[in-house]
């Protein structure tokens, strides 16, 4: 096959991560690698149609033009889905059963990033150890068949049959009328919550939901504390019963309880677990080596077969797929569902959430007391250098104890358990440390953080719930 050599541009390999391609705009990600991108990727999936949407980022209309140009270059046909978020990308992977989806979006991160998803037929999603690096080889060698003919593009509008989608997780009769403020931050989950207001019987109190690329009120990722303030404060203002913070792509939802008080991602998935298994029945349903133990003994309780898992959306898709999960949960606020491909979605997870309050008829403030078992450390990040180095020392002093490595080093030990593992992106190293008390979760991080630094690591400042 004759093959077009172009005149080659410098691309930062950084920009090829675990679980997606991301970078700064215009630095490392800009129109003209875009267009290279759409035409390796075309190489890459060898598919005569793609559906692309695009985010509210100020770089991605034009990102997605390249990106489009690419594809129709290599004589595929694109369908343009528009302004959408990633749970509405993973709907219409599922729904509409397109070869493969991509959404231009660089989720939480900062306005100057930008990146896009991959995912094939069946929310099948592309990532470091599957077609990612070899989009990365083809990419950077910028060689691609010569085409005489190009693709073409055609709109089409997802809205309507994804709200339908949506309300057919809840029953509407058993929703009460609960007062909801909901923090888009300026990103894609209004969209779909402004759909949903005239379906429900809730008041929902919209804070942010216009898609605003500038972030004008606070950036759109929940994990930072003072994203939340906003939230918060409007509960205690409106004396509303919960509120809900969603990130950038809507594919992560934080619960906020009446006291304007977070849940953790564990709390809410053992809450979400309960609920879906009462609704169905008993069934698989997995969770993070980062979550709570709580969450493996609410599964249990509710005639469950808990399956703990790697953290990713990658991994936990393909594992659900592999068990027939009914729902798997994050730490992170990711939460999975069987009904809905297997695939995240923040909007599911609130809609569920307002039907597991609305029958437990009782303040959150109160009901959360219940699933408040165990101390959580939340993550703590440690720049080291050489992880494999730093993780042979840490299973060699703990080789006496019980280990698990389904990702990184797990080691139960007696009141106490923590996990440590490698950032995917960064030269980090992450710990999650739970405890049966404050002073044990006190005693024990001392311990721990000595360690971490006898064996090369060193703190970084900010602290992940």
């Amino acid at each position: 096959m004759n093959r077009c050599l172009m005149k080659k541009i410098k691309i930062d390999q950084s920009i090829f991560r675990d679980y997606d391609i991301r970078g700064i705009y215009p630095r490392q990600l800009n129109e003209e690698i875009f267009f290279i991108l759409g035409r390796a990727i075309s190489q890459y999936l060898q598919v005569r149609e793609i559906a692309v949407g695009h985010d509210t980022r100020l770089s991605s209309p034009s990102l997605f033009k390249a990106l489009v140009s690419g594809f129709n270059r290599q004589n595929v046909d694109v369908v343009d889905l528009g302004l959408i978020s990633t749970e509405m990308n993973y709907f219409a992977s599922g729904y509409y059963g397109y070869p493969a989806n991509i959404i231009v979006s660089a989720s939480h991160n900062p306005p100057q990033y930008n990146g896009l998803k991959i995912v094939k037929k069946g929310v099948v999603p592309l990532h470091g150890g599957y077609g990612l690096p070899e989009i990365k080889k083809i990419t950077l060698s910028q060689q691609f068949p010569l085409t005489k003919l190009t693709g073409s593009v055609k709109k089409k509008s997802i809205i309507t049959d994804w709200i339908n989608h949506l309300l057919t997780f809840v029953e509407i009769k058993n929703l009460k009328k609960l007062k909801v403020v909901i923090d888009a931050g300026n990103g894609m989950g209004g969209i779909s919550w402004q759909r949903l207001i005239n379906h429900l019987p809730l008041t929902i109190i919209p804070l942010y939901f216009e898609p605003d690329g500038h972030f004008p009120n606070h950036l759109p990722d929940p994990l930072i504390t003072k994203n939340l303030a906003k939230l918060q404060k409007k509960i205690k203002t409106e004396k509303a019963d919960l509120g809900f913070a969603i990130d950038g792509d809507a594919d992560r939802l934080f619960v906020i309880d009446d006291q304007s008080q977070l849940l953790t991602g564990s709390i809410t998935t053992a809450m979400l677990a309960e609920h879906l298994l009462e609704k169905e029945g008993p069934a698989a349903v997995l969770y993070s080596v980062t979550s709570s133990r709580l969450v493996p003994e609410i599964i249990k309780k509710h005639q469950g077969v808990p399956y703990k898992t790697r953290v990713g959306h990658s991994f936990i898709k393909m594992e659900m797929k592999k068990t027939n999960g009914l729902f798997a949960g994050e730490h992170s606020g990711h939460f999975y569902f069987r009904k809905n491909y297997y695939a995240d979605s923040s909007s599911i997870a609130g809609l569920l959430f307002l039907e597991f309050l609305s029958l437990k008829n009782k303040k959150l403030s109160v009901i959360r007391h219940n699933y408040e078992k165990y101390h959580q450390s939340g993550e703590i990040n440690y720049y080291v250098d050489g992880s494999r180095n730093f993780f042979h020392n840490l299973r060699k002093y703990f080789n006496k104890e019980k280990l698990e490595e389904i990702d990184g080093l797990t080691v139960e030990l007696d009141g106490w358990w923590f996990n440590m593992r490698s950032s995917k992106t960064e030269p980090l190293v992450r710990l999650n440390l739970e405890a049966d008390s404050k002073q044990i979760l006190k005693r024990k991080f001392k311990f721990l953080h000595n360690l971490i630094v006898r064996f090369g690591g060193k703190i970084k400042k900010e602290k992940i719930t």
